[in-house]
């Protein structure tokens, strides 16, 4: 079953990163999480790709664990849409652009630069 939810076309047209690289996925309310891959991203928003279909949540939290760091960054989103495995959800405040900057710069295209599990 796939569900797709549209946003007009000018809400999500900005410029987009392509990437692939794998973060966690963490239900509001929920410790457990779940690995996804981000497919893009951008200072606003990204794509995750799921393996299994997504327990979900409507608010969510993106875990990074950034090259160097001993903590994962938790980014807090919400769920806009999803086709099939695939969804894409809001950040509910803007990515900084030094945080930003430092995630593109740490992926090298192998979808496990950032693939560390959270803390807690």
């Amino acid at each position: 079953m796939s569900e797709a939810i549209n946003q007009p076309a000018g809400i999500r047209r900005e410029e987009r990163i392509d990437t692939e690289f794998c973060a966690w996925y963490i239900p509001d309310g929920n410790s457990i999480s779940q690995k996804v891959k981000v497919r893009d991203l951008s200072q606003n928003g990204v794509k995750l790709e799921f393996a299994n279909w997504p327990d979900r949540s409507r608010r969510f939290h993106l875990a990074l664990t950034l090259p160097g760091e001993l903590k994962s960054a938790r980014i807090e989103c919400e769920w806009r849409w999803q086709l099939n495995h695939t969804v894409g959800a809001q950040f509910r405040r803007p990515l900084p652009f030094e945080l930003l900057g430092r995630i593109t710069d740490s992926c090298d295209g192998s979808a496990s630069c950032l693939g560390k599990p959270p803390e807690a």
